[in-house]
């Protein structure tokens, strides 16, 4: 399968390496430094330094950096090669 089949039209950055961002677990019990290659409205395409080995990568909280202002909620729909392509989950009204 393609890693460009993303219904949604995407933002690559000028950056060739992406932009820093970090993988946190929802539960805050591990992180990892990445990369976002790219983002959409649906979802992001990211590269993590460290290993994946053994984390629960189902669902994470994606932080912007460098002040971690900003996160979302996503879900993995494919790794490979130290590649993550995850989807936003979208928050509903409560």
């Amino acid at each position: 399968m393609s890693w460009d089949k993303r219904k949604a039209k995407r933002v690559q950055f000028q950056h060739a390496d992406g932009i820093d961002v970090c993988i946190v677990s929802v539960d805050g019990v591990w992180r990892r430094e990445g990369r976002l290659l790219d983002i959409s409205e649906s979802g992001v395409l990211l590269s993590c330094t460290g290993s994946l080995q053994g984390l629960d990568l189902r669902t994470f909280l994606l932080e912007f950096r460098p002040k971690r202002m900003a996160s979302r909620l996503c879900a993995v729909v494919r790794i490979e090669a130290g590649r993550i392509a995850a989807r936003f989950i979208k928050e509903t009204a409560r």
